[in-house]
């Protein structure tokens, strides 16, 4: 059931362009068991055996990015200046998984894709879910609640292979012990929405982040997503329509690496801020199309940073090719999470006003494409790199470019996946 499960995911997720179309490889999960405020998690030896989730035991990683995106471009974005934009207070417990928020009625937009109707319903918050189900190879919750309705893809892993990702990384410091290293693994959504009726099939994504810190070199900095986001979940961290993260939850993620760094950063107050409407992204497939995605679509905001940079895109061998564009503006609907560098496939440069002599390689999945834009006010170039499409070894790239720092920003399903550990070993040699 799980090739099948697998195959169908995979089909369908090569229709989407940018949106996600791969699985974790993993074949035996971390467990979890949630009482309370307390979570204990378990190495197991064998694949999850439980009648909810026998058919559905599939990791959904992060997405490729291809450049024949479908492109929708009726609706441009609109531009919201801080002084422009109003929100609520929310408020948040010392516990980050209790929140309350104030809402506002909002008349939603008359699209196809949005019924007209009044609904309790602040864009700016995340609520958090009531009740879930599996539906396709995903956890849907609140299926019947309008725009609470989210997406729930599940990472799994053995504890073991988190810890042969960590030697991996390693080794590139044994390679190359004058540069800095960074590892950061971004939890996906099921980290923190876990609902209470589904709190015994989630696995405990923060065991899993501190598994890989504690087998890496004492040298290289674990960046602690998780607990960078958790303060914030009652802002909108996530999609709930697609299986990545907002890029708001990316700027709280790049916050945490900056401060390692001891480089300077921007303030989100000092970006640009966009917003798209109508994104129905990847979990429309991954649920075998519930129609209540496309009926309660996402937003999608990203901020653009005010200093000057310029950016150039080789390909996957390091060649040149032609000038880019950090931002694609007129990209519209299922695509939105493609706004940001545009595509996977390509090595990008970019240089930046910045004088400080740090050069920074980000190797990454498609969760790290949204950390750019945040990186660009603290170092003087950066270079990002995907591992799935990247063929320039390593140990030429870092001394071709006088790296100083490298990050991997990437999704923790990247770091419990074999095939992807692999990759990034191969990228060395």
């Amino acid at each position: 059931m799980k090739a099948k499960a697998a195959a169908l995911l995979l089909a369908a997720a090569a229709l989407s362009g940018c949106m996600g179309n791969e699985i974790g490889q993993n074949d035996a999960p971390v467990i979890s068991t949630v009482t309370g405020s307390s979570v204990t998690s378990a190495e197991t030896t064998a694949p999850v055996t439980s009648s909810t989730t026998a058919s559905t035991s599939v990791s959904v990683s992060e997405s490729v990015t291809e450049t024949e995106t479908s492109v929708e471009t009726s609706a441009p974005e609109t531009e919201i200046t801080p002084e422009e934009t109003t929100t609520k207070e929310t408020t948040t417990t010392a516990k980050a998984t209790t929140t309350t928020t104030a809402t506002t009625t909002t008349k939603a937009v008359n699209t196809s894709k949005r019924p007209v109707e009044e609904v309790q319903y602040d864009p700016n918050v995340s609520y958090m879910p009531s009740y879930g189900e599996w539906i396709g190879n995903i956890v849907v919750a609140d299926k019947n609640e309008g725009y609470k309705v989210r997406g729930l893809p599940m990472c799994y892993g053995y504890l073991s292979t988190g810890a042969q990702y960590a030697q991996m990384i390693n080794s590139y410091k044994q390679t190359f012990p004058d540069i800095n290293f960074y590892n950061m693994s971004i939890p996906l959504a099921s980290a923190f929405y876990i609902p209470p009726n589904m709190k015994n099939e989630f696995p405990d994504q923060h065991k899993l982040i501190t598994n890989i810190g504690d087998n890496l070199d004492g040298s290289i900095a674990n960046i602690d997503v998780y607990a960078a986001l958790a303060p914030h979940l009652s802002e909108y961290l996530y999609s709930r329509t697609d299986h990545h993260w907002q890029p708001l939850g990316a700027y709280y993620a790049a916050q945490a690496f900056i401060k390692e760094t001891g480089l300077p950063f921007a303030d989100l107050s000092t970006y640009s801020k966009f917003v798209k409407e109508n994104y129905c992204g990847s979990n429309y497939l991954y649920s075998n199309n519930l129609a209540a995605f496309k009926q309660y679509p996402d937003t999608f905001t990203y901020y653009k940073p005010k200093n000057s940079y310029s950016l150039n895109r080789y390909n996957g061998y390091f060649n040149f090719e032609t000038k880019s564009d950090l931002f694609f503006d007129s990209i519209q609907g299922s695509g939105c999470y493609c706004t940001i560098l545009g595509c996977d496939d390509r090595i990008f440069e970019i240089k930046t006003d910045v004088n400080n002599g740090r050069v920074l390689v980000v190797i990454k999945d498609s969760y790290g494409n949204a950390l750019i834009p945040f990186f660009v006010g603290s170092f003087e170039k950066i270079y990002v790199v995907d591992m799935r499409y990247t063929y320039i070894k390593m140990t030429d790239l870092f001394k071709k470019v006088g790296a100083t720092d490298v990050l991997f920003g990437q999704s923790l399903s990247s770091g419990y996946a074999n095939d992807r550990i692999n990759m990034m070993k191969n990228m060395m040699k």
